[in-house]
Formats: C-alpha cells, structure tokens, sequence
C-alpha cells in the first residue's frame, strides 16, 4: 500500500475559493508581497547618513548617540552603508527570486499551486521576520535573499490561474486588477515606511507588521485547499464554454496540467531530485527559447526591470535630496499608487478594446515603454530651486500612468507567446532572466555611480535609456511570426 504524502491530506474548502474570492486572495496577497518592496524602498526604513565627515568619525565609534548627532536614520544610518551596499541589498532579494523560479515553475506541475503558494509565503514570513530583528548588514543579506526565493512561488501560479478564470473578452481587464495591486502594494509599502518614521518608531517595526500581516495568507494557503483549481465555474457559469474550458483543464496535449489537482501516486511517481529538477526546467526552457518572440520578449523584459528597479528603489531618495523634499515617500506614494491604478487599468482596457492577441499586446508594451522613458527621463532635469517642484512631480505622475500601463499587456504576452502547458514556466524562465540581468544588478550599479558622480540627474539618465531598448524589442516582438496562441484558447482560458 502506498504511503500518502502529507500534503495531500490537507481538508478542502471550496467556500473560501470561489472564483471571487480566489480573485480576492491573490490581488491582496500581490498588493502585501509589493509592500515589502515599498517599505524597504522607503526613507523612513532605507535611510541615509547626511555628514559624509561625521560618518567618517563615527566609524570607530557607531553609537546611537553618534547616529544622532550626524543625522543617520534607517538602515544605511544604523550600519553606515555606502548607496553601493545599500543597492546589493536589494540586488539580492532579487538574486534569491532567481534562484527559486525554476523549483517554483516545477513544483506547480507536480503539486497543487495552493499548497506551493502556501509553503512560499511561510519563507516569506521568516524572512521578513527575521529582518525586522536583523543585528548587522550580514545578517540582512542573508535575510533579503531568504524573502527573495518566497516570491516566484506566488508570481508563477497566479497570473496564469487568473488567466483560465477570466472570461476570454475581459481577460486583459482582469489582468490589469491584479497587476495593479504592484502599485497599491509599493505605495503601501512607502507610506508604512513614513508611518513608522513619523510614530518614532524603530524602522524594524515595518518588517514584524507586514509579517504579521501574512501570518492569515500563510494558514490560508496552507491548510485550506479547493479539490480542483476551477471547482466552482459550472456551477456559477453555466454556459458550454465554461463546460469545454472544465474539460481542457484535466488535460492539455494528453500530459497532466500544470495547474490542476495532482493524485497522490502522481505525486510520489514523480518525485525527483534537485538535479532532475533543474534538468526537467532546462528542457521546457529549450523549449521556450526555441521561440524567436519569446527570446525578444525576454530582451524587451530586462532592459524595462533595469529602469524598474532603480526607480522603485533610489526614486525616493534621489527625489528627496534633489529637491530637498521632507515627506518624499508620501508623495511618491500617493503618484505611484494612483498613477499605478490608472495606468495598469488603462493598458488592460485598451488591449481589450483593440483585440487581445500577443501582437496587439506586445505594442502597448513597446509604446508605453517609449513614451514613459521621455518623461521619466525629463523629470530629473528640471531645476531644483523651485521650493515646490511641480514639474517633477506632474512628469512623475504622467510617465508612470503611462509605464503603469504595460503591466497587463506584459504579463499578458508571456502567457500568450506558449501552449497552456508551458505558461507557468513561461513566466519562470523570463522572472529568472530579468532578474539576473535586469533589476537584480541595476539598483547596485545606480548607487555605485552615484557614489562616483554625486549626480541624480546623469545616474537616472544612463538608467532611464534602457526603456527606449525595452520599447524597441517590444516592437520587434510584434512584428516576429509565430503561432498565436490566445486565438487557439476556449472559453475563458
């Protein structure tokens, strides 16, 4: 008799994951995952040193009272990093999400994506707890990488979930609520980071409160699972299509779904080592990569997280001490969060409105891109004497509605660019390439040139143009034959 494998004993409970809810969960949980990025981005929790000099005399010296007296505050304040440190912190979360993609993108063929969302957040949970009582900037490193590998768990399961839910003629939309949730969960992030700074509170208390904040997601996922991914769309949809797209999720191409329940001897027949992991993820990547749009696609992706990642990460900081702003994480809150909205809300809609497909989604992401790179661009150049910089502010605000806007069309492409089969790993492969060669480095090399040139405006400028190659292989991608993959879907999916 064979043995069944824990996991596959948790209860069911079909009430908590009705197609709404499940919409619910997962928007929520993207917007608590972006959070950590905001709160680490911030100020009030990355901080600064503002006496060059005094830094110097403290470092034999690194009290409290020393930190005080030279204007030190958050992290950088309390361990007397230099930008350069302080962008490899960073540049590891991401290198840790690169890392887990692949065991994230195999673990959903072979177990129930709940459960591997749920095993994921617990990471994430340790991690960021383990950050909020960090001692030191080895200790951090360490702990920012662990809270990286939580995260491809989550990114490679839901959108492609949240696409097979969605009826076909406002799947684009739907995509768009979820993407948007980057922008709530930044912005939130941000002004919790103020929130913790304007209470006098220790900038650690921003990382126990968002792990608090996911101890219910971690149960959630954890011991509560439906008995299949779809298990309520006959009963709240009952038209044929909805029927058909029932049916095509027990099988594609004869092989067992990626997204679909796994039986237990399934699950136990195919356990594999780390090396037949990392080679079964090798294949699918052959495979991926074989496509020409899709190895543009992943082109267009790094050259965009290269820009991401500085923007989200030193935007506050440049923004605060070139325009000599007191509450710049409140106000980069505010634009990112309504600018976010917007934008991401604009691109589904206007792709549903001109047609879903890869071509039509791959050139909202090439326009977006050229035309966000100007303003963002532009906005580091204008003068800073002006006590009240709206014209940073209003570029600011319209190049981010307008790069907010890729979102769903982004995400959207690599789903359509692969059969069903292969649209989690689809989404693996190209988080791991962006990461390694996009936003994993560039918030590193932003803050290693600007220790070198003490200059906002030029480090952002040789930063912003990767955009306008992100906009360049988007079109190529459009342009690039292949076979059209959103066409060939039934029903919803």
């Amino acid at each position: 008799k064979k043995k069944k494998h824990f996991l596959m004993k948790l209860p069911a409970c079909n009430a908590l994951f009705t197609r709404k809810l499940m919409m619910f969960w997962f928007c929520s949980l993207m917007a608590l995952n972006y959070m950590d990025r905001g709160a680490f981005a911030s100020n009030g929790v990355n901080g600064t040193y503002d006496d060059l000099d005094c830094s110097k005399e403290c470092d034999d010296r690194f009290t409290k009272e020393c930190r005080d007296l030279c204007g030190f505050t958050g992290m950088q304040g309390e361990f007397n990093l230099t930008n350069e440190q302080v962008g490899l912190l960073a540049s590891l979360f991401t290198a840790g999400l690169t890392v887990a993609s692949p065991l994230s993108a195999h673990a959903v063929r072979h177990a129930h994506p709940f459960l591997v969302i749920g095993i994921g957040q617990l990471v994430f949970c340790i991690g960021i707890l383990l950050c909020g009582f960090a001692s030191s900037y080895g200790q951090l490193l360490g702990f920012r990488t662990l809270v990286g590998v939580s995260e491809p768990s989550f990114m490679v399961v839901a959108p492609a979930v949240i696409d097979r839910l969605a009826p076909r003629e406002t799947r684009s939309t739907w995509l768009a609520v979820f993407m948007m949730c980057v922008s709530i969960g930044t912005a939130g992030g941000l002004i919790l980071g103020y929130i913790v700074t304007a209470a006098d509170l220790d900038w650690r208390w921003s990382f126990r409160i968002q792990a608090a904040l996911n101890v219910p997601y971690v149960a959630l996922f954890l011991f509560a699972r439906p008995t299949t991914i779809d298990m309520d769309f006959s009963e709240q949809h009952d038209d044929l299509e909805k029927s058909k797209l029932l049916a095509s999720m027990k099988s594609v191409d004869g092989e067992q779904n990626p997204l679909s329940p796994v039986k237990p001897e399934q699950h136990e027949r195919k356990n594999a080592s780390l090396l037949k992991v990392f080679s079964l993820f090798a294949s699918d990547a052959g495979r991926l990569l074989s496509m020409r749009r899709y190895v543009l696609l992943v082109f267009a992706f790094i050259f965009m997280n290269i820009l991401g990642g500085v923007i989200l990460f030193w935007g506050t900081k440049a923004a605060q001490q070139r325009f000599n702003l007191d509450h710049a994480d409140t106000y980069f809150g505010g634009i990112v969060i309504i600018g976010g909205i917007a934008g991401t809300l604009l691109g589904g809609w206007v792709l549903d409105k001109i047609g879903s497909g890869f071509v039509n989604a791959a050139r909202v992401c090439g326009s977006a891109m050229a035309l966000s790179g100007v303003f963002l661009t532009a906005m580091w150049w204008i003068p800073p004497n002006d006590p009240s910089p709206v014209g940073f502010f209003c570029c600011l605000s319209v190049g981010y509605v307008i790069m907010a806007a890729y979102y769903s069309p982004a995400i959207s492409t690599l789903l359509w660019v692969a059969d069903k089969n292969l649209r989690p790993q689809s989404i693996a492969l190209c988080n791991l390439l962006y990461h390694v060669f996009g936003d994993v480095p560039s918030p590193w090399y932003a803050g290693a040139i600007q220790d070198t040139l003490s200059d906002w405006p030029v480090t952002f400028t040789i930063m912003t143009s990767s955009v306008f190659l992100s906009a360049f292989f988007f079109g190529l991608a459009s342009i690039t034959k292949g076979e059209e993959y959103c066409a060939l879907d039934r029903g919803g999916a």
